[in-house]
Parts: C-alpha cells; structure tokens; sequence
C-alpha cells in the first residue's frame, strides 16, 4: 500500500484528501505547515508527497526544494505539488524546485486519486 502525505494550510482541505485516497486503498498522513512535512518525511519517507504551493511560512516550493537538495530523489518520492495558483510561474518554479508536476485545486477532489496514481509505484518501479 503506497503511502502518501498530504501537506496544506487548510486543515479541512487535508481530511477531505485522506478520506477519498484513503478510499482509493492509500496510506495516508497529513501536515499542515511545512517544518511539520519535513519533519514527517524525516521519519518516514512516502511515496509521494501532495505538496500545498502557498502556505504561511514556508511555502511548498521552499519545502519541494529542501527535500530535493536533502537527497529525496524522484524515485524514492514523487512531490506534486497541489495548487489554487496554477499560473506558468508557479508551474515554472515548482519545476524548478523538484516537483514532478503540478494538479489544480480547480481538479475536482474525487479525481485526484486517478491524477496522482501515475506518480506512484506500480510493481516496485516508480513512474
């Protein structure tokens, strides 16, 4: 079972994720700042990380570019980042940062399951 963590500012927003990917047969665990996301990963290091752009404090960016800098490859961790501000910059930097890609918060949320399902292991391979 591929374990997921689900990092926003909006702790509403982070239950509604647990419950349909939990659904979908994901592990799940939530943070709500990014020292918090780091820390999580510092214990246990998910299979993919849904990663809020603009949170108080350090944003996800900040955070995507601290893990990936720490060593957190692309394949031992996909990092999406999930984001109201799907503007070409904030593409562009997420990208910069490490980020696998970017998903909408305009992307309805029982899709998201489906959208993030390419970004984890299939098999023992990832991608």
């Amino acid at each position: 079972m591929a374990k997921i963590l689900v990092v926003d500012d909006e702790m509403e927003l982070v239950q509604l994720c647990r419950i349909v990917l939990e659904d979908a047969g994901y592990k799940v665990a939530g943070a709500y700042n990014g020292s918090q996301a780091l820390r999580v990963v510092g214990e246990d290091i998910p299979q993919l990380i849904l990663l809020d752009v603009m949170m108080p404090g350090m944003t996800g960016i900040e955070v995507c570019r601290q893990l990936r800098k720490g060593g957190l490859g692309p394949d031992e961790c996909s990092i999406v980042m999930y984001t109201a501000d799907d503007s070409r910059e904030t593409r562009a930097s997420s990208m910069e940062a490490g980020a696998d890609d970017l998903i909408s918060k305009q992307v309805p949320i029982f899709e998201l399951a489906g959208k993030i399902r390419e970004y984890l292991p299939t098999n023992g391979s990832q991608h």
